[in-house]
């Protein structure tokens, strides 16, 4: 339905097919005035096409990429094990890290795996991420001067922790297909490896005792 002024309203079932969700939501969503509507003189909803499409291509900017939850669901999946099947306990570097040591680091790993996520959907400029990943680094390392582990294992660990992230990129890239020209695997190993190298220099740096 057009207006005199061009604009092209849509009902309330039209619209929310656009949008691929229920109506119900869409009237919900109208009710918060989450999304422009109004009613005509029978009370049914209208809805502009232009303010559907607006928030379609915002939707759109904003949707995560599903290969880059796929690869952090799968460090996470490999990390849990590790912290229960043993592995851990085949490098030497463990046996330095106490239970306070080690819930700090599976914390610090979490928000390092939340910054690659951040990354790889394009959510922050590069500054912002480098200056997030040098933050980090130097928590990492403060923890470390502070458990006493020697720096040389929290380097270790983080290592470790940084090979899962490789391997799990290897391993999307041989179910997907490496030639998959629809998943960038390189970019996303450049992005991965631009975020680890600025946390490891400032977690040796952080967990330097003070001169």
């Amino acid at each position: 339905m057009s207006s005199h002024s061009g604009e092209e309203w849509l009902s309330l079932r039209e619209a929310a097919e656009l949008l691929g969700m229920h109506p119900a939501t869409l009237r919900l969503w109208a009710d918060r005035n989450e999304l422009p509507s109004r009613r005509t003189s029978g009370g049914h909803r209208r809805f502009r096409r232009s303010d559907i499409e607006a928030r379609l291509r915002q939707e759109t900017i904003h949707r995560p990429d599903p290969t880059a939850q796929l690869l952090i669901q799968s460090v996470m999946g490999r990390v849990r094990l590790a912290f229960t099947d043993g592995t851990l306990e085949n490098f030497p570097w463990h046996t330095h890290f106490d239970e306070a040591a080690y819930e700090a680091f599976r914390h610090l790993g979490r928000r390092v795996l939340e910054l690659l996520l951040r990354a790889l959907n394009n959510q922050a400029d590069k500054d912002e991420l480098r200056r997030d990943a040098i933050r980090l680094g130097t928590e990492y390392g403060t923890i470390t001067r502070q458990s006493h582990v020697p720096v040389a294992d929290a380097v270790r660990a983080f290592l470790y922790f940084r090979t899962l992230l490789d391997e799990g990129v290897v391993q999307l890239a041989e179910v997907r297909g490496m030639r998959d020209q629809d998943i960038p695997w390189i970019e996303i190993l450049h992005q991965i490896q631009a975020i680890t190298n600025e946390i490891l220099p400032s977690l040796i740096e952080a967990a330097q005792p003070p001169s």
